[in-house]
This record gives C-alpha cells, structure tokens and sequence, in this order.
C-alpha cells in the first residue's frame, strides 16, 4: 500500500509540474508578414513531409514581439499535445527571439493564445484556402498587414510558395516580357480568374477584394 501511495505522489508530482510549464500566451500580439507565413505553412504540414504526405501541426509557439516562431510536427499517424514539448518549443523560439519572451500560440490547430478578439476557429474545411485562414486570423487581430500581400501555400507539399499570392494568383516577375501574351499565358490568366471566382462565390473574398484582384491580374 506504501509502495502504491508513493507511485501515485511521484505521478501527481510530475503532472502538476508538467502542467506549469505549459505558457499559453495572453495579450496583444500582432504577427510580422514572415511570422503569417510561417504559421499558415505549420496549420499545412509543411515543415517536412513524412512518408510521402504532409505533417501533421502539433505545436506553434511564438515570441510576444511577434517576429520569432517555432513550431513541432507530429511524426506519427496521431499525437497528443504534451506541456514538456510546449516547453521544449519555447525554449527554441526564446533562443532566437533576442530577449522577447515566447510563449504558445496553438496546439495543433487550435489557437489558445487570448487577446480579447473574438475566438478564431479553424476547421480542416478551412484548408481549401490559405486566403480564408489568413482573414480571420486578421479579424482575430493578429495581423495588421495586407493579407493579399502575403505569399501562397503549395497545397501538395504545405511549404511556402513564393511564385504565387495567397489567392493563388502567380506573382509578377521582373523578368516578363511581352512573351506573356502567348496563348499559353492567356489559359494561365483564365485558370486564375475562374479561382478568384470560387473564391468570391464561396464568400472568402468580397467583392472588393475580388474586383482589386482581378484588375491586377488583367493589368487594369
């Protein structure tokens, strides 16, 4: 029975003292542009791919400053979230972040970081578009900057693809010519016109964002 009690003490031990390691961050915090991008790469696995598919997000922590991250990924087909791993994240991020203190933004998908906005909820539906995410984390108001700025995701592979917008729009290169108005081009700019479209009519852009996005595609 001694021996029994003693067990339990040590397991009560180590989990209260699990428990106050975990920092989920509270107040304001506002994301620097590569910071967004970072954190919309994460929710898609693209850290690194794991026999052929993408990762699944365990852990975001991220300085209170806003400009350092750190994020682990779940290596296996399913994991649970654990308050020495979030310690073990913060320590990493706090090791770059030049004296500002990091904390946790999200536990896989789940954003547990309270700054009296509104609650942000993301659903694996959301996934469809990297555009919808970065609006409500802007609306959460964790980002002041102009989301449609902000580089696209690779849907394949989760990683940050800099040859697209995060509507999905290719982004001009200094490099174009008027080769651009080859017949190719032109089922390129139709493709994207017809995304902006779904994406207008599902209600992810409005239609302001829709009619400034496609002026800028057709060059107006």
């Amino acid at each position: 029975m001694k021996k029994f009690i003693f067990y339990i003490s040590i397991f009560l031990t180590f989990t209260f003292t699990s428990i106050s390691f975990a920092k989920w961050g509270k107040g304001e915090l506002k994301f620097e542009k590569e910071t967004m991008e970072y954190f919309l790469s994460y929710l898609y696995g693209g850290g690194n791919e794991q026999h052929g598919r993408r990762s699944d997000p365990l852990i975001f922590t991220v300085a209170e400053d806003g400009i350092m991250a750190h994020y682990f990924f779940c290596p296996w087909t399913s994991c649970t979230e654990d308050s020495l791993i979030q310690k073990q994240s913060e320590g990493k991020c706090e090791k770059h972040s030049r004296g500002s203190p990091c904390f946790t933004f999200a536990i896989k998908r789940r954003i547990v970081w309270k700054n009296g906005g509104p609650k942000i909820k993301i659903k694996k539906k959301d996934l469809i578009s990297p555009y919808l995410i970065a609006k409500k984390l802007q609306e959460g108001g964790f980002y002041d900057g102009d989301i449609s700025q902000l580089a696209g995701i690779d849907m394949k592979t989760g990683k940050i693809d800099n040859t697209i917008t995060i509507t999905g729009e290719k982004r001009n290169s200094n490099t174009e010519t008027a080769s651009s108005n080859t017949p190719e081009s032109s089922t390129d700019i139709v493709e994207q016109l017809e995304s902006l479209k779904k994406l207008y009519e599902s209600g992810v852009l409005s239609e302001e964002e829709f009619t400034k996005a496609k002026n800028k595609l057709l060059g107006q």
